[in-house]
């Protein structure tokens, strides 16, 4: 299972990501917590361990998945 990590920094890059997301029929679960929960602090260490993949941006992560 992979997992994408989100924080948009606006809500019309919000809704965009989601909206994408769910046509490619990708899963989508947004969290909005003040701290994360098990799952997010799981993805975050993934990431920095190398075993993920960071993008700074909606942009960068559609060119990583070939959209």
């Amino acid at each position: 299972m992979t997992t994408i990590l989100i924080k948009p920094k606006t809500k019309s890059e919000y809704n965009l990501i989601t909206r994408l997301l769910k046509r490619m029929n990708i899963e989508v679960q947004i969290v909005e917590e003040d701290k994360p929960n098990y799952e997010t602090r799981k993805a975050i260490e993934d990431v920095e361990k190398r075993n993920g993949i960071r993008t700074k941006n909606s942009k960068e992560l559609f060119d990583t998945l070939g959209i």
